[in-house]
């Protein structure tokens, strides 16, 4: 029986984000979707510097607003200096999230602590200079995260965003429709899906609004990854309670 308990805490704690400190449970380090009983997706958008004059898919954005789909937008500090007005307006529209996508994006695991650490805390700084806020979430460049670099987000105040489906945005070989059709079979209830709004992905603009409505059409509802993540915790909650104390493996 004792066994049994440590597994379903083990696994629960494989994707549940939330603080259990007060209930005996630490908090995970690595987020990579949020409860799968939800019907609840999170749309996640990438931005860093990509060496072309123009970095900011407006098509994209105009979208989401149109569409009124909240999203989560993880900036990378030298884009909002280069982009300081666009991250400046992204950041007042109540549907999206700003979050921190390193500065430089480089590839923190390989990097010293030193380096993860100053790469952190420089964006947040931008972040906070150019929209006021402080971001709460962290995507690690490339998907590349360690223990260690998660470690180090969270001494930074930051909790790290992965994600359970890659559009492939990003992939010139794919087709919009190609990416839309994978889009809409493989995701699921608490899905943290990746997509780029920095022009880096070739057919953004164009797929979006199929993947909106077919994803509306199965019964999902758009929120930001923190609203993900607070459902989750509410939902932790309720387990425990009906659990003895426990929470449930889904």
């Amino acid at each position: 029986m004792h066994y049994f308990r440590i597994a379903l805490v083990a696994a629960f704690m494989l994707y549940c984000p939330s603080s259990f400190i007060s209930a005996g449970f630490p908090a995970p380090l690595i987020i990579e979707h949020g409860p799968r009983n939800s019907t609840k997706i999170a749309l996640t958008f990438d931005a860093c510097r990509t060496g072309r004059p123009d970095e900011y898919d407006e098509q994209v954005v105009e979208i989401l607003l149109r569409e009124k789909a909240p999203a989560t937008l993880f900036l990378s500090g030298r884009w909002v200096e280069k982009n300081a007005d666009k991250a400046k307006f992204l950041s007042t529209q109540q549907q999206f999230e700003i979050a921190n996508h390193s500065y430089y994006h480089p590839h923190l695991t390989e990097a010293t602590d030193e380096r993860v650490t100053r790469e952190l805390t420089r964006t947040q700084n931008i972040l906070k200079k150019v929209t006021g806020k402080t971001a709460r979430y962290f995507r690690p460049p490339y998907g590349e995260v360690d223990e260690r670099v998660a470690k180090l987000a969270s001494e930074a105040g930051l909790t790290t965003i992965q994600y359970d489906l890659a559009s492939g945005d990003s992939d010139p070989a794919l087709s919009a429709g190609k990416i839309a059709a994978t889009v809409l079979r493989e995701a699921r209830g608490g899905s943290i899906i990746v997509f780029h709004m920095n022009k880096n992905g070739v057919h953004t603009a164009e797929m979006l609004p199929a993947i909106i409505v077919g994803l509306r059409q199965k019964g999902f509802e758009f929120v930001t990854v923190g609203e993900l993540l607070h459902t989750q915790q509410r939902t932790a909650k309720e387990d425990m309670k009906r659990g003895n104390g426990e929470p449930v493996n889904r």
